[in-house]
C-alpha cells in the first residue's frame, strides 16, 4: 500500500501562513497601543509637572503672568495631544479587534485541516493494518493448506506402504 499522504498539505501550509501572518498582525496592533497608552502616561506626567509649577510660583511672590500663560497654553495643548491620542487609541483598539477575530478564524481553520489530516492517517492506518492482517491471514492458510498436503501424501505415502 503506498504510503500516507494529505491531499491537501499545500492547502493546510497556506492556512498556517495566513495565521501566522495575521498573529503578527496582532502583535503590531498590541505594540501599537502599547506606544500610544506610553504617549498618554508622559503626557499625564508632563501636565502633572505643569500643574505643580505652576503651584510653586503661584507661593512665590513674584508671580509672572508670561509664565502663567505660557504654562497654561502648554498644558491646553498637551490635554489637545491626549485627547487626540485617546481617540487613536479608540480606533486601535478596534482594529485590534478585528486583527484578533480573523487570528481566531484563520486558527480555526487551520485547526480544521488539522483534524482532517488526522482523521485520514487514522484512516490510512486502519486500512494498512486491514491489509496487513489479510496478507497474514492468507500466508496462514497457505501454509496449513501446504501442511495438509503434506499430511495427506505422507499418509498415503504411509499406506502404500502398509499395503505392500
Amino acid at each position: 500500500m503506498r504510503p500516507f499522504r494529505f491531499r491537501f498539505v499545500s492547502l493546510l501550509d497556506l492556512r498556517a501562513r495566513e495565521r501566522d501572518e495575521a498573529g503578527a498582525e496582532v502583535g503590531k496592533a498590541e505594540e501599537a497601543i502599547q506606544k500610544i497608552n506610553d504617549q498618554i502616561t508622559d503626557i499625564d506626567r508632563q501636565r502633572e509637572a505643569i500643574r505643580t509649577e505652576k503651584h510653586q510660583t503661584l507661593q512665590q511672590a513674584n508671580v509672572s503672568v508670561d509664565q502663567m500663560l505660557h504654562q497654561g497654553r502648554y498644558d491646553v495643548q498637551l490635554h489637545a495631544d491626549q485627547v487626540s491620542l485617546r481617540q487613536t487609541l479608540a480606533k486601535l483598539r478596534q482594529e485590534l479587534d478585528k486583527r484578533r477575530e480573523k487570528l481566531i478564524l484563520a486558527e480555526a481553520e487551520v485547526k480544521r485541516l488539522e483534524r482532517l489530516r488526522e482523521t485520514q492517517l487514522a484512516e490510512h492506518r486502519m486500512l494498512v493494518a486491514k491489509q496487513e492482517q489479510a496478507e497474514a491471514d492468507d500466508l496462514t492458510s497457505a501454509r496449513v493448506l501446504l501442511r495438509r498436503r503434506a499430511i495427506a501424501s505422507q499418509n498415503a505415502a504411509d499406506s502404500k506402504e502398509t499395503q505392500r
